[in-house]
């Protein structure tokens, strides 16, 4: 149900501002902060005002690169995924603390890590202890075997270790596919569980203490998963997803409601250009709770948590100064 609508101000460097925001609790004030091209915005929670801007160098000592391809703000420092492949800590006030180069794991079957925050996949910081996602760009037949997908990497000794996971059975079938070879992770650290969401299973899968789970996590709505094509182009491949097609999304998690929030594509009308997507919403014991849908001309489909509820950006936007977020209450919430 949606409640009220969250205005946040423009300046003249902001082109457009994202889905998803970081919840700040500093100095006695609540924020929401986003990384917004090389710039870190505050604003106001409340009143949606622009509080600072802090641009980042691209290079130099303090550069962060000129390909980010993640981000995690807390409360004094800024992580930044770089060119998919080194951690890089900055301070608020751009000025960078450390740099990490992350394991290629280009001998194994993985062939080359990329290290990224796409499909939403956060990066957690928990103490010095920082959890990674390495997400495929296309699912090869060997890659069925690996294991070392989620990284949990430690800032102070540079040491990384591994919640193991493979890919279902099932995605035999998805292979060469860039659509299908993406999951999305959330964690909840009161409880010390993993959650990942493969693009094509109605399960979930949940990893507390080395232990495999799955629950039921899928759409009431039936789930047509069709795979992409490929056509060669000079030396390159490229892979041409099937617009038609359902898909799992995003996956995201609320500490303050233990409520898990799994997107999905359920179907798309081609002549409209219109997707029809849902919600599905699990509590803290991993039961299906309610199905919210809705379609690509109302909401987004990734938003973000604030301690009052769920914000999700406005397809329709009334201005071109300020951009709106409704604040949705869901099921759970009350």
């Amino acid at each position: 149900m949606v409640k009220d609508t969250l205005w946040l101000e423009k300046d003249i460097n902001t082109q457009s501002l994202g889905n998803d925001f970081t919840y700040l609790e500093k100095e006695g004030k609540v924020l929401l902060g986003q990384v917004n091209g090389r710039r870190l915005l505050l604003y106001d929670a409340q009143s949606g005002s622009l509080l600072s801007a802090q641009p980042f160098e691209e290079e130099g000592p303090n550069g962060i690169g000129s390909f980010i391809s993640g981000s995690l703000i807390s409360e004094d420092s800024v992580l930044f995924l770089s060119g998919g492949k080194q951690l890089i800590v900055a301070d608020h006030r751009a000025k960078v603390l450390s740099r990490h180069d992350l394991p290629a794991h280009e001998n194994t079957v993985r062939g080359s890590s990329h290290y990224a925050t796409f499909v939403h996949n956060p990066i957690y910081l928990i103490g010095n202890k920082v959890i990674l996602t390495d997400v495929p760009f296309v699912l090869k037949a060997p890659m069925l075997a690996y294991e070392n997908w989620l990284m949990q990497y430690d800032l102070q000794t540079d040491e990384e270790k591994y919640v193991p996971f493979t890919f279902p059975e099932k995605y035999e079938d998805f292979l060469d596919d860039s659509e299908f070879c993406h999951y999305s992770h959330a964690y909840s650290d009161r409880k010390k569980e993993h959650y990942i969401s493969f693009a094509a299973d109605d399960r979930l899968l949940c990893i507390r203490d080395e232990k495999h789970s799955w629950v039921d996590a899928g759409s009431s709505e039936p789930m047509e998963f069709l795979r992409g094509t490929t056509d060669k182009s000079g030396e390159y491949i490229v892979f041409n997803p099937n617009p038609e097609s359902s898909q799992y999304g995003t996956l995201q998690y609320s500490p303050w409601h233990e409520l898990l929030v799994r997107a999905a594509k359920l179907s798309v009308d081609t002549e409209r250009k219109v997707e029809h997507q849902s919600f599905i919403l699990l509590d803290k014991s991993l039961t299906k709770t309610a199905e919210l849908k809705f379609t690509s001309r109302e909401f987004s489909s990734l938003g973000f948590f604030m301690p009052d509820g769920f914000y999700l950006k406005l397809a329709q936007q009334e201005s071109d100064d300020k951009i709106g977020y409704a604040k949705i209450i869901l099921p759970g919430m009350e």
